[in-house]
């Protein structure tokens, strides 16, 4: 089985012809972007088996779904946002063809899903977040236990043998972890959803739990276990 760590929110960058769309200023927008972002989780794995994101979330959300039922719409944190993590309005137009930063991902994702079941037969996609260890005022789930590690599966995970397997090295290396608490499912190659060749696992970690260099580097020693 092949691994795929698939990183959406590690940059803070926004491409400097899209600035002007934002109503806040530069600096403003760095500590926004900072603060919703999965800092260092592009370093906590070998990049030549990670797909990652290279803008930030605030530009281009890759996580969202591109159809009216994604339920960040409602708040205006779609693919496109519209506000930051306290709600506070950022922009009011998005340029509509930063969907095909989105599209490119997403062709991406698919691709190397394609490439990797044809060589290995089957592919475990780890999608890789981090949370902060106080809830946000974005999220819609703000009453849930908010462990050093999250597990999140879609309603169609089958393989209970690897998800014990995951639980296990989480156990081993001494974290605390729950399922789809605070933040559930795991995004899967749009091509892939139903493809039983394809595990989907996220995993989210608290921010604090790796803040120091002994946490950043079990955390990443796990990571490199699964």
């Amino acid at each position: 089985m092949k691994k795929i760590y698939h990183i959406p929110h590690s940059s803070t960058y926004i491409p400097e012809k899209y600035l002007s769309e934002y109503n806040v200023s530069k600096e403003e927008l760095e500590t926004f972007s900072t603060i919703l972002s999965d800092i260092k989780t592009n370093e906590m794995v070998d990049e030549k088996d990670a797909i990652i994101f290279p803008y930030s979330r605030l530009f281009c959300d890759v996580e969202r779904f591109n159809y009216d039922k994604e339920e960040m719409n409602k708040i205006g944190m779609g693919i496109l946002y519209k506000v930051n993590h306290n709600l506070d309005l950022i922009r009011e137009e998005p340029s509509l063809e930063i969907i095909d930063f989105y599209n490119e991902h997403h062709t991406k994702l698919n691709n190397i899903t394609k490439l990797y079941l044809e060589k290995y037969g089957e592919v475990l996609f780890i999608d890789l977040h981090s949370y902060s260890k106080n809830t946000l005022p974005y999220e819609l789930n703000k009453d849930s236990e908010r462990p050093e590690i999250c597990i999140g599966i879609n309603d169609n995970f089958q393989n209970i043998k690897l998800l014990n397997d995951i639980i296990n090295k989480i156990r081993d290396f001494g974290f605390t972890y729950s399922i789809n608490s605070p933040f559930s499912g795991c995004l899967v190659p749009s091509d892939y959803i139903d493809d039983s060749r394809v595990y989907g696992i996220m995993i989210e970690i608290r921010k604090d739990t790796y803040e120091n260099e002994d946490g950043f580097n079990r955390i990443k020693s796990l990571l490199n276990s699964l």
